[in-house]
């Protein structure tokens, strides 16, 4: 064992270690090395985790599960003109479960009114899946030209009525408002309850940096849904542009606090 080592853990440690020890002196290491990082208060799985894993590998078997298994090439052309969708849909959902998973890291809450939180939190994500897929089809329809509702050309039935697009972003924004206020909520949550142990200044930044952002985001589903109402829907695709200019400005306000705190 190197010299410098044996000095940080003591010289009464034996030169020859087993596996697992190294594994604890490499964390030890490491958390040293770690300066002002969110500490993970939980690195096990809770039983609401492992109910909100399989909700998220629910959501994920029933886009798999809408894939029928192609009869002739022209029916595996028709989904592979629709795996932008899907992925696209697919990368949404994970976007959600990492919030979530990150969430349970760092604080560790398994209290009641969280449980509840993180239940409806799951139930809108699990309601939204199939919507989620038709607004991404009916754009990627309405931007390349694809046709992506074979059924529906057969049968002669429109995909949307003239009026049911500002219907569609309602219902899209609706949802989009509802997952983020709901995670806002949660970090409020976080920010009062957290105990074992308590926020560093750190971690508090961090925390208001999360309460900030599910605000924004929120506020901007709420935008969207009232330019739908009146018809504006074109305007309020546009409010979702403004996501990468918020994360940035709450990024940079984030920053700028802690290095305030540390001069």
């Amino acid at each position: 064992m190197p010299e410098k080592l044996k000095s940080f853990f003591g010289s009464s440690l034996p030169v020859k270690l087993p596996a697992y020890k190294f594994v604890m002196i490499r964390k030890k290491i490491f958390d040293t090395l770690r300066v002002e990082k969110f500490r993970h208060r939980s690195n096990e799985i809770k039983r609401i985790e492992a109910l909100s894993d399989a909700v998220f590998a629910f959501s994920v078997s029933l886009l798999v599960v809408s894939l029928e298994v192609p009869q002739t090439f022209e029916e595996l052309r028709m989904i592979l003109k629709g795996a932008v969708p899907f992925f696209a849909t697919i990368s949404l959902i994970f976007l959600f479960w990492y919030q979530q998973y990150v969430f349970f890291r760092h604080y560790a809450l398994n209290d009641f009114t969280t449980i509840l939180l993180n239940l409806a939190y799951l139930a809108v994500i699990l309601f939204y899946v199939y919507p989620l897929k038709f607004l991404f089809s009916v754009l990627l329809s309405s931007w390349t030209g694809m046709d992506l509702f074979p059924q529906a050309a057969e049968k002669g039935l429109p995909v949307l009525l003239p009026g049911d697009f500002p219907q569609l972003v309602i219902l899209f924004s609706a949802g989009y408002f509802v997952i983020w206020i709901l995670l806002y909520f949660m970090h409020i949550r976080a920010l009062h309850a957290t105990k074992d142990p308590v926020l560093n200044h750190y971690e508090t930044e961090y925390t208001r940096k999360e309460i900030r952002g599910a605000l924004w985001n929120a506020l901007i589903g709420l935008l969207s849904v009232l330019l739908a109402i009146p018809g504006v829907e074109w305007l309020s695709g546009i409010c979702y542009l403004l996501i990468p200019l918020l994360l940035l400005f709450n990024n940079n306000i984030f920053r700028r606090r802690i290095r305030k705190f540390k001069h």
